[in-house]
């Protein structure tokens, strides 16, 4: 007997068995029961989402013999030659094939004839945005009032083609593109019928792979049985499709937190070496940091894309949120740049040196790199001499690095006792901060300095800088702990920061550069009768 694919063996035979449409299916039903049945339908949707399955559902129920119903029997000579496409009273047309405005006239010239044998005479044109303007025209009379005994069912993937005089004319129905759960729900339920075996991570593979599309879904399984020995194996629908396993994204994002560019270069030559889509892999890069945002933000632990549950809580502790999101538009912009670079190589790496270059985070948050640069950079001096005399380089382990910089840390502290409002500018400039807690320290002013506490006051205009991550590394950089010394926090208007003193003296400069007149732009004003713009009001 000859195969018969999935997605022909399986199309929905009456409303209950399609997936993911109930809005439509309600309106259909409502309308069959109740007798209200419009003479002009329009299906609108992206492709394989079920627009030619509801049509031809629809003509099921407008000619079974057991009468107009919104449940047709599946069993009668007219319901079983419509699922057949054999019903004569069912005019399936392509549109697509068919665009000319003689066409369109030949398919007209029996709409006036009886049905020969159903109730109804319908007309189910697919793809009809490929009719040309003069077959629409040749339409629309027909179309606004055909005769009783004619149904036009017509169906699109783009009604935004469709003459406006066409959309008046219809009822129309949007459908939904699917969900990854209703898809490989449904594929699940085939497979069971079919009693074969399979993976849920590979049907949440192809159900992912499909993007909304139900026919798709089906082709998909169709390949990934034959390729399998009708067996569904995750592994193996992962081979078939290219794509790349979930745990290499995670360890490159691992790699990037870390800071290791030898090992990111060693992945990025896996990728090439394995001909990886770079589109896919991006996407699922974008997937991974989503769901990390998600467990951080809201607390709300998905699992999806097939990634670990352990594995994103564990993300989510490590990568900063301000960084997680930095990367999300990196990735983004690095798809869309896809669309325009010859090679997508090219912007996957490059989206990937961004995320090493730039970040939000001080440096001595980052965790400890590896790399002989880094090493060299975080042994003592003692060390570098003896790498240099023996000209191998020194590797201090972990535990001497994080020694070595706890005792550089006790030997360079400022000496709190001593700091005031007058020395505050000078100490924040040679303060090793970056980043946002930097730009909180620019903001702040020294209030008060007694007996072992440190009142900093915080200019009101940058409120939201008052985080607890920003003002425990101020803490922290400061030696607050080891100098037995409390540091407070305040919010005040019109605080005397750094960054005020620094707009004051900018506002200054410029006036001192206003009186003292350049010559040649002494010339240009009596030449051009020019007149010198203020920097800030413009006038």
């Amino acid at each position: 007997m000859t195969y018969q694919v999935l997605a022909r063996k399986h199309r929905p035979q009456n409303f209950k068995e399609v997936v993911g449409q109930e809005h439509v299916v309600q309106a259909l039903v409502n309308g069959l029961d109740n007798n209200r049945l419009h003479h002009a339908f329009l299906f609108t949707g992206t492709r394989g989402v079920g627009k030619t399955t509801l049509a031809r559902v629809l003509a099921k129920s407008l000619n079974c013999l057991e009468g107009v119903s919104s449940e047709p029997c599946g069993q009668c000579t007219h319901c079983l030659e419509i699922q057949q496409g054999d019903f004569i009273d069912l005019i399936e047309v392509d549109a697509a094939s068919r665009t000319g405005v003689d066409d369109t006239r030949s398919l007209l010239e029996n709409v006036s004839y009886a049905p020969n044998k159903g109730q109804y005479k319908i007309y189910l044109i697919d793809e009809v945005h490929m009719f040309s303007k003069s077959s629409f025209n040749a339409l629309l009379k027909t179309l606004e009032e055909p005769p009783e005994h004619v149904k036009f069912l017509l169906a699109t993937t783009e009604p935004e083609k469709l003459p406006i005089t066409v959309l008046s004319r219809c009822l129309q129905f949007n459908l939904k593109r699917l969900t990854e759960k209703q898809i490989s729900d449904y594929l699940a339920d085939i497979l069971q019928r079919e009693s074969l075996e399979y993976d849920e991570k590979a049907l949440q593979l192809v159900a992912r792979m499909a993007d909304g599309s139900m026919r798709d879904a089906l082709s998909l399984l169709d390949q990934s049985l034959a390729f399998g020995g009708n067996k569904l194996d995750y592994d193996e629908v992962r081979v078939m499709l290219g794509t790349v396993e979930q745990s290499h994204v995670v360890e490159l994002l691992n790699l990037i937190l870390a800071g290791d560019k030898s090992g990111v270069v060693e992945k990025l030559d896996w990728f090439h070496a394995m001909s990886t889509d770079y589109s896919q892999l991006l996407e699922e890069f974008s997937r991974l940091l989503h769901e990390i945002a998600l467990t951080q933000s809201l607390n709300k632990v998905t699992g999806g894309g097939a990634f670990d549950v352990a594995v994103l809580k564990k993300l989510a502790q490590q990568l900063n949120e301000e960084l997680g999101q930095l990367y999300y538009q990196f990735v983004v912009v690095g798809l869309e740049q896809m669309r325009t670079v010859p090679d997508k190589k090219i912007s996957f790496e490059m989206t990937v040196i961004r995320m090493l270059d730039f970040s939000l985070l001080p440096d001595d948050e980052r965790p400890i790199r590896d790399n002989n640069t880094n090493n060299q950079k975080s042994a003592s001096p003692q060390q570098k001499e003896s790498s240099d005399a023996n000209e191998t380089p020194v590797q201090p382990n972990k535990n001497q690095i994080a020694s070595q910089a706890e005792q550089k840390t006790e030997a360079d502290y400022i000496n709190l006792a001593e700091l005031n409002n007058d020395n505050w500018p000078q100490i924040f400039k040679n303060l090793p901060l970056k980043g946002m807690v930097r730009e909180m320290a620019r903001n702040l002013m020294v209030l008060e300095n007694n007996n072992n506490t440190i009142i900093f006051a915080l200019d009101a205009s940058v409120e939201s800088f008052k985080k607890p991550k920003l003002l425990d590394k101020l803490t922290q950089t400061l030696a607050a702990d080891k100098q037995n010394y409390q540091l407070k926090f305040c919010v005040q208007q019109n605080v005397e920061s750094v960054a005020r003193k620094q707009a004051d003296a900018d506002k200054q400069t410029r006036q001192q550069r206003q009186q003292n007149k350049d010559p040649v732009v002494e010339a240009l004003q009596e030449r051009f009768d020019a007149t010198i713009i203020n920097e800030k009001t413009g006038h």
